[in-house]
């Protein structure tokens, strides 16, 4: 995983608590970059701990920790091993704390005597009793130490530290959403540091097959439990096909999943729609589990059961509905996405703006872009508000047969989109062209502002999204492929138009003529700028 824009993991605590060890194990599960401060103010100044304290003095060597500290701070995706004084300076604390989760070990004094027997290397240690001098330092510093999250190691091998590490980074800041569905109900996940418990959040106590793509795989394959099938298909909406069902039934049954496992699909919409059908036609139906890495697929395609693949004619026109058993969004994937799939999540959460949540449109419009987008102040929040739209929409009709068809908003267009330039086009830009054209189309029919339309360009355009259909793109193609759309009813192509932002509605009464002279505008406009 690269570790550009994750926060770091700070480990504090007395000496001998195991900062070192466990830090490494830490930053090799995660696969993030592993820095013990005394080790590097000793290969910076070229003298040891103690050897800094005999001849420069201890003054010195703080002065040297809080440089460090400082430089640390300004730096992401890091496991931190401090020494054991650093973090109870509050200038430092502080400091890390910035862009850092701190986590402070703690251990039995006899343990950590014990631990340190031998060492000649602590210059606080190096006294004629150090079981007294370990109580002393203890009493002085629980104060302070107090004020971190606290996990002891005493009696625990390093390895299962790590994964109480781990598994308190997810819980400390998880928020669960809860769906339910005529079958029952799932939580949606959102928070960091989710897949490393991939095993324990949706095993389930069943066996397991991952199904994921090759560029996903890649990256997070190796958080897998032991054993576990992994079955990689073409990145790609190319792929997500009748011919990639069948490739993955092929490793199912030559990997002996039975109707007591459970599939789980890792990775983007594209990965989720094939995994999906599969398990919910495999042996006639096995446990799903949805692991979006995709802000696209987090927000829109992980929730509401929607499975499918694509044919020649047309865009999700084989599926079925299959209930998810978890969905498992760890906001720590989306560092890893291209800045280009990044903002093509981004045009989903527009879309869930404009449906039924105004405020999140407002923040949108006026949020302080930072240069890399996953960045976002309080990205969370933003993932679960965007969820929370497409979660009352899809409780309220959980089969499509009246409301949810509101959430295919832009998407008539944007699926012609898609298969007209032969899904060289990523999704969601698809679906920034066509939310403009939505609203275009709505204000040339009556139904909203003629304002409103340019509004929802300067958005989506401000996140750095495409809002015009690219010229070699035929009109008259892009309208035969919306009546090919699985959206069609008796006939009449069904579109999703606008009032106003939280104000939408479905309609089949909608001239030819208006789509076509929309169209054809897009382009012309394209080619004015």
């Amino acid at each position: 995983m690269r570790g550009m824009n994750l926060p770091n993991i700070v480990l504090t605590g007395f000496m001998g608590t195991g900062k070192t060890t466990v830090g490494r194990l830490l930053a090799e599960r995660l696969g993030l970059k592993f820095v013990d401060t005394d080790l590097l103010i000793e290969a910076r100044d070229g003298r040891s701990v103690s050897n800094i304290f005999r001849e420069a003095g201890e003054e010195v060597f703080r002065r040297l920790e809080a440089a460090v500290a400082q430089e640390l701070a300004e730096e992401h995706g890091l496991v931190i091993a401090t020494g054991g004084r650093l973090m109870l300076d509050s200038q430092n604390a502080l400091a890390l704390q910035k862009n850092g989760r701190v986590v402070c070990l703690v251990a039995e004094p006899e343990e950590i005597v014990r631990r340190l027997a031998g060492d000649t290397q602590r210059p606080l240690l190096n006294v004629s009793d150090p079981k007294k001098q370990v109580n002393q330092l203890l009493q002085a510093r629980a104060a302070r130490y107090g004020r971190f999250p606290q996990i002891t190691t005493s009696g625990k091998s390093p390895e299962t530290v790590a994964d109480e590490i781990i598994r308190y980074l997810g819980e400390s800041n998880l928020i669960r959403l809860p769906v339910t569905h005529p079958q029952g109900s799932y939580d949606v996940l959102v928070g960091e540091w989710l897949l490393p418990r991939l095993a324990e959040l949706a095993g389930g106590g069943k066996p397991m097959a991952v199904v994921t793509d090759e560029n996903v795989g890649a990256e997070y394959g190796r958080f897998c439990p032991p054993n576990t099938p992994l079955i990689t298909i073409p990145a790609g909406e190319q792929h997500k096909n009748l011919e990639t069902v069948r490739t993955i039934y092929n490793a199912l049954i030559e990997a002996g999943i039975d109707r007591n496992s459970t599939i789980v699909a890792l990775g983007g919409g594209v990965v989720g729609d094939i995994a999906g059908f599969v398990a919910a036609t495999y042996l006639r139906g096995v446990r799903f589990v949805q692991c979006p890495t995709t802000l696209l697929a987090m927000v829109d395609a992980s929730v509401g059961g929607k499975t499918g693949v694509d044919l020649p004619q047309g865009k999700n026109l084989v599926g079925a509905f299959k209930q998810p058993a978890i969905v498992i969004a760890d906001l720590t994937t989306l560092v890893t996405l291209p800045l280009a799939e990044f903002r093509a999540g981004l045009a989903e959460v527009v879309k869930h703006g404009l449906i039924a949540a105004p405020s999140l449109f407002f923040r949108l419009e006026n949020i302080d872009l930072p240069e890399n987008l996953p960045l976002i102040p309080d990205l969370q929040s933003l993932v679960v508000r965007a969820i929370t739209v497409k979660r009352n929409v899809v409780q309220a009709d959980p089969f499509e047969t009246g409301r949810r068809a509101v959430l295919n908003l832009g998407h008539t267009f944007a699926h012609a989109i898609e298969q007209v330039s032969g899904y060289t086009i990523r999704h969601g830009e698809a679906v920034a062209m066509g939310l403009v054209a939505a609203a275009a189309l709505s204000a040339k029919l009556g139904f909203c502002s003629a304002t409103l339309p340019g509004r929802i360009m300067a958005v989506l355009a401000r996140l750095g999204l495409p809002v015009r259909i690219p010229a070699d793109l035929s009109p008259k193609a892009l309208l035969a492929a919306m009546n090919t759309d699985k959206k069609r009813v008796r006939g009449q192509m069904r579109f999703v138009l606008v009032r106003d932002v939280g104000d939408v509605f479905v309609t089949g009464d909608v001239p030819e003529t208006a789509v076509l002279q929309v169209l054809h505008q897009q382009q012309i406009a394209r080619d004015e700028n």
